[in-house]
């Protein structure tokens, strides 16, 4: 278990072993590397633990843990822990600040604790045969414990093909499940107990919009300048939009040397973004790197991506995130990232959708249905032009004539359109989708107060706290770690959060503009240029290369694909509809290529 995960911490690794439980830590260096090594004890070593993260309020805490007695052995961060569980017991988990998955054993009581951060965006997993159980941050760790996985859960696998992800707490196995972000497990000898120990937090608040602009800026800044703690190297990503300019911006104001920037661009000009990345590094002369991702380059980084994954996972963006990692770890080891305000300030395209969709609900039905849908429906969707992007772009938002706004949702995030999810015979992931849609806007609803359940709030609160930690965070902790590298997302700052999800929608979107607070909040640390362009995706254009250079790879993996889950027949039919122009497939067709890579290595390995 311990070998199959030294990228996420080459530096050393730390075992931990007594009768009744094995602890194993590998070690990232970056905050005391002289002795912050782990497992780490508390004074008579009953209390021990495993730590992977940052926390960034640690230096409070130890100093109070100082004057109340407690004597350490290390400046670490992670030696925090085993001396706030003494003086706080399980509760002192509330009183952590950052990103962290962790497991404390206290031998005393032989009580195992694990937790996961408020935010979700370090894993923790485990697994549980009724026999054993294991936890690690990776699934395929799990596969070396011994302990049963159960099987291939198929509701897990109609929820991947709905919105390429598993949400947590499922994965694909019946007998492994994910920690939810800002949860708790307390394991003992006759019981399993889990609480969330964090739910969100939102007070509804009407600053005018330049008091909140001023109050937004110094929440911010205050989080970039937490997150450059740090006694390693430290840089940024910069793609070029708002967010990461912003960071990388913020650093320029807070650090004396040059900010070191990474960006990754494409030679399709529809998807590339490295020209922006370029003028920001100009702006705030930043030491910058640029690489450019081609169908070789991804064909090469695909055994180093997909073949590592536990279970599906269908952005295909964790592909160019992982190759801008391996370029950024050869100067860096943390690095800060711009994730999170998409979905707090409303930035994405689902959303200027919604804000224009309850004027489209209100044409007359047989106008929508009878002319204005099959007309557009015939014509030509492509990711490879401008107009057949515009095509595709149009055809997604006239799907948003449904009344439901859980339902809305769905067509906004899912991955497919029906007639290509049928290709999967019994699966039903649309269905699928629409309860998970469904349960997510009810949990929104039990925490948003009455003044923040407009559809525009719910369905940021609904990305923010759901689809972020399984989707986007996600791919960036596998794509970064993969490389050894640590990234912090300074947006994710509870404090951030809770005040952008305070405030108004019309603060965030207005008919004209998104991100309107952030950009009213951070204007002179942004180039014009920057300042007007709007929302570009992080994709590839890989609807483009499954026509070409990677139709091959394409028509292999489904060519040994067995199972009964996927209609492969159906999915070549697909394939050739895409090929041919006739119809966009290509976020689909890399669902069912991720997922028949996956099945077919997991098959090969007899591990299903």
């Amino acid at each position: 278990m311990q070998d199959l995960l030294v990228h996420r911490g080459p530096d050393e690794g730390g075992v931990y072993t007594d009768s009744v439980i094995s602890l194993v830590h590998r070690r990232l260096s970056i905050i005391d590397p002289e002795s912050g090594q782990q497992p780490m004890f508390n004074e008579d070593e009953s209390i021990v633990t495993v730590f992977n993260g940052e926390l960034y309020n640690y230096t409070a805490l130890r100093d109070s843990l100082i004057k109340s007695g407690h004597s350490f052995t290390s400046d670490s961060d992670t030696e925090v822990l085993v001396h706030l569980y003494e003086e706080h017991g399980p509760s002192f988990v509330d009183r952590l600040e950052g990103m962290f998955a962790f497991a404390l054993w206290d031998s005393n009581r032989e009580r195992l604790l694990l937790a996961r951060d408020p935010m979700g965006i370090k894993p923790l997993l485990l697994a549980n045969d009724g026999e054993r159980i294991a936890f690690a941050s990776e699934l395929p760790t799990l596969f070396e414990s011994g302990v049963d996985h159960g099987g291939i859960d198929e509701r897990s696998i109609a929820n991947y093909f709905s919105v390429g992800y598993i949400p947590a707490p499922s994965t694909a196995f019946e007998n492994i499940r994910k920690l939810r972000p800002g949860e708790l497990i307390l394991i003992s000898e006759d019981k399993i107990d889990d609480r969330q120990f964090h739910t969100p937090s939102v007070e509804p608040r009407t600053p005018t919009l330049e008091e909140a602009a001023t109050e937004l800026r110094g929440r911010v800044e205050d989080a970039i300048e937490k997150r450059l703690m740090s006694d390693v190297s430290l840089g940024a990503f910069l793609s070029g939009g708002i967010d990461s300019s912003i960071v990388v911006g913020t650093m320029a104001e807070l650090t004396d040397d040059p900010v070191k920037t990474f960006t990754v661009g494409f030679e399709e000009s529809l998807f590339d973004e490295s020209w922006a990345a370029r003028e920001v590094a100009e702006y705030h002369d930043t030491d910058h790197t640029e690489c450019t991702v081609t169908p070789n380059e991804v064909r090469d980084a695909i055994p180093n991506v997909l073949d590592r994954l536990g279970e599906p996972f269908a952005d295909q963006s964790i592909i160019p995130t992982y190759i801008v990692s391996r370029e950024t770890n050869k100067d860096v080891t943390v690095a800060l990232s711009g994730d999170g305000a998409d979905e707090l300030f409303a930035g994405y395209s689902r959303y200027r959708g919604e804000y224009y969709s309850r004027y489209y609900r209100q044409l007359p039905p047989i106008v929508r249905r009878s002319v204005l849908e099959p007309v557009i429906g015939r014509l030509n969707a492509s990711r490879g032009s401008v107009r057949g992007e515009f095509v595709r772009k149009v055809q997604k938002f006239t799907r948003g004539s449904i009344p439901e706004t859980p339902a809305r949702h769905f067509e906004w995030a899912r991955i497919a359109e029906e007639n290509a999810l049928s290709s999967l015979g019994e699966l039903n992931p649309s269905d699928s989708g629409r309860e998970l849609f469904r349960q997510q806007h009810e949990i929104a609803t039990s925490y948003l107060p009455k003044e923040r359940q407009d559809s525009m709030s719910r369905m940021q609160a609904v990305d923010t706290h759901f689809g972020l930690p399984n989707q986007i965070l996600h791919k960036t902790d596998r794509a970064s770690m993969y490389n050894s590298l640590e990234v912090r997302v300074p947006f994710l700052d509870t404090g951030v959060v809770e005040y952008a999800m305070s405030l108004p929608t019309d603060y965030k979107i207005t008919p004209r503009e998104q991100k309107r607070i952030l950009k009213r909040a951070f204007d002179d640390v942004l180039p014009d240029p920057i300042l007007e362009r709007g929302k570009q995706g992080f994709d590839m254009p890989i609807g483009k290369w499954f026509k070409h250079e990677l139709a091959d790879e394409f028509v292999q993996a489904m060519s040994d694909l067995n199972t009964d889950l996927v209609d492969t027949d159906a999915v070549m039919d697909r394939f050739e509809e895409h090929k041919t122009e006739r119809q966009e497939h290509g976020k689909f067709l890399w669902s069912v290529y991720v997922f028949a890579r996956w099945h077919n290595r997991l098959r090969r390995r007899n591990i299903i």
